[in-house]
């Protein structure tokens, strides 16, 4: 029998730490940058689209002021509503975890104003003279459409950040 003297014991390989998954950035080299004019041609929107439904709403002849508050938190409401389902359906697109609670609250929130404001503008006569109602619906329209556009513009403009 032969033994060996002098051998040095096996090594064992270096243990490493295992590798952090980064999270994937899908759109990353993928989204365009906003041109200057489609970012300020959104902005524009939504200043013309609020300022000429609050002054409809606020010069609006025979309604009274719980008529006025009722249509300002409407508006409110819908710019709430257009910015959470802007938020969600780019997350679910972008595979973020959404809850099913806040991905449908925030349909329920963009739709409600319109479905409850469109009901006092077309049907109670007696709130809005026809004079104004189409104003008041065009322009609460386009600064809910112009809040999803800004928002776009605003989360396309942070990937290209990262």
């Amino acid at each position: 029998m032969s033994t060996i003297i002098n051998q040095a014991p096996p090594v064992a390989p270096p243990v490493s730490s295992p590798p952090v998954a980064k999270p994937v950035d899908s759109n990353r080299g993928k989204v365009p940058a906003p041109s200057g004019a489609f970012q300020g041609i959104a902005w524009f929107a939504f200043a013309l689209g609020a300022l000429s439904y609050l002054y409809a709403v606020w010069y609006t002849p025979g309604s009274d002021t719980t008529t006025k508050y009722f249509l300002y938190t409407a508006f409110l409401f819908s710019i709430f509503g257009a910015l959470s389902v802007s938020k969600v359906v780019r997350d679910k697109e972008e595979k973020i975890p959404v809850t099913g609670l806040y991905y449908g609250l925030s349909f329920v929130a963009a739709l409600a104003p319109f479905v409850i404001g469109g009901y006092y503008l077309a049907v109670d006569a007696l709130a809005i003279p026809v004079t104004n109602r189409g104003l008041i619906g065009m322009a609460f329209v386009v600064a809910t459409f112009a809040t999803i556009t800004i928002a776009k513009n605003e989360r396309d403009k942070q990937c290209l950040k990262k």
